[in-house]
């Protein structure tokens, strides 16, 4: 049997009754390790309270933290603790931040900019047109988006992510294998297969509650540097993951919609009570957070490119646009015969120079980040 490790200490602490993540948080500041716990627990070490100390040496966590680390490792899911470089830096600044998460995906949870969208299941087509626009518009600061893979909000926000090529983390109320909820299974294994990935606090084998989706709003407030309210209720979950954001010190934006929109009230209570900014433009978010939009790279910065006339002419439109351009817009502007713009459009995606955005608009692919 392998030896144990500091994974299954902590691991086994998280299982203990009575040891939620605060608690486990002051008393890791305290002892030093999850080891050191377990030892002070059965030495009887009278700092630490007798009755957690008696749960923890009659509870057989450290057997059980020993099969759930294995199967873990069986299905590919990396156990972090917060001690390890891989665990999102800025979930250690909470309060109340887990100590033990779950992730299967891409290495997403420490990129530079990170943004959390969240909003009504009962989407609106403005709902769904503004996520698009903002996403879009975010295209330059290629941020990993993050969200809670619910429906309406959250499941648009993913699939127009990977649409567009951005990252995108799912944060799931449930362990990785129950994906909650289940028809949008499909979704989150194309993202662990792809750009992005599906994080939790909960081992295999842990079940669903109304608790869950409450814990899992803190971390969709704390793994971003902003979140962005898009149509709530007057009380919705969403409005739970802005109070967070906002006791966290983070940034929040909130889109306004009709005064007499039942699904915008909840993102007008947050502007009114300066709970969040207001959302027109990704440049109001940008210029709050002080993001720098990366510039396109200049024409001559596709030299190696073997580029023809016409895919020259049609990168410099990219360049000079601040928003993604329709074909017939392209069309116009370069004179291009429909035939010329094609294979214009379809070599230059080839080389990694432009991204096909849906309803047939086109940008400048992001092939240098900052």
């Amino acid at each position: 049997m392998a030896p144990l490790t500091e994974k299954h200490y902590r691991l086994a602490l998280s299982l203990v009754p009575g040891i939620g993540s605060a608690r486990l948080k002051k008393l890791l500041a305290y002892f030093g390790s999850g080891q050191a716990i377990f030892a002070a627990a059965h030495k009887g070490n009278s700092l630490l309270p007798y009755k957690i100390a008696q749960s923890i040496t009659s509870s057989g966590s450290l057997n059980e933290a020993e099969k759930i680390v294995q199967l873990h490792e069986a299905e590919g899911i990396q156990l972090l603790t917060t001690e390890e470089a891989s665990y999102p830096k800025r979930l250690l600044e909470l309060p109340d931040g887990p100590s033990l998460l779950y992730y299967k995906g891409k290495p997403l949870l420490n990129e530079q900019r990170i943004v959390t969208i969240v909003g009504t299941r009962q989407l609106t087509t403005y709902g769904q047109a503004s996520i698009t626009k903002f996403l879009e518009q975010l295209l330059p600061y290629q941020p990993v988006v993050v969200s809670g893979l619910a429906y309406g909000a959250d499941i648009w926000t993913h699939k127009q992510a990977l649409e567009m090529g951005l990252p995108t983390i799912a944060v799931l109320p449930t362990c990785l294998h129950q994906i909650y909820p289940t028809a949008h299974k499909k979704i989150a294994l194309e993202m662990c297969g792809g750009k992005g990935g599906l994080l939790t606090e909960y081992p295999i084998g842990s079940g669903l509650g109304a608790h869950t989706f409450v814990a899992r709003n803190r971390i969709l407030a704390g793994l971003a540097d902003v979140t962005i309210v898009i149509e709530a209720k007057e009380k919705s979950g969403a409005l739970i993951t802005a109070y967070y954001a906002n006791s966290y010190h983070r940034e929040v934006f909130a889109l306004p919609g009709s005064i007499y929109a039942a699904t915008s009230a909840g993102c007008h209570r947050l502007i009114k009570r300066h709970q969040a900014h207001l959302l027109a433009h990704i440049d109001d978010l940008a210029y709050i957070m002080n993001w720098t939009v990366h510039h396109p790279p200049q024409a001559d910065t596709y030299a190696n490119y073997p580029l023809t006339e016409s895919e020259q002419l049609v990168l410099k439109q990219l360049q000079q646009a601040t928003q993604p351009i329709t074909i017939d817009g392209l069309t116009y502007m370069t004179t291009l015969s429909p035939g010329a713009l094609q294979a214009a459009l379809l070599s230059l995606e080839l080389q990694g120079l432009l991204r096909a955005l849906p309803g047939k608009r086109f940008t400048l692919a992001p092939i240098y980040k900052q």
